[in-house]
């Protein structure tokens, strides 16, 4: 992921802090909570190994397989 242009958005909520990351290129989004005295280089690092696996996973899945699936138990079938 060295190299990519990626989005970081925190807001304060409640007792936490939430985090927005998006990778540029490609639109992923992970959105995560972290305590509100985390550092910024560990916010970014987490959103960037947050991201770095999404992608990862999402390459290595069959297109068949998207989420939520169609396996019992994965969101409701309307």
């Amino acid at each position: 992921m060295s190299g990519r242009e990626i989005y970081i958005e925190t807001q304060r909520v409640g007792g936490s802090v939430r985090v927005a990351a998006v990778d540029a290129a490609t639109g992923e989004e992970v959105v995560f909570q972290v305590p509100p005295r985390t550092s910024k280089a560990e916010i970014d690092q987490l959103a960037l190994a947050k991201l770095a696996w999404k992608m990862g996973r999402n390459e290595s899945s069959e297109p068949d397989e998207k989420r939520p699936g169609t396996r019992p138990g994965r969101g409701i079938s309307v």
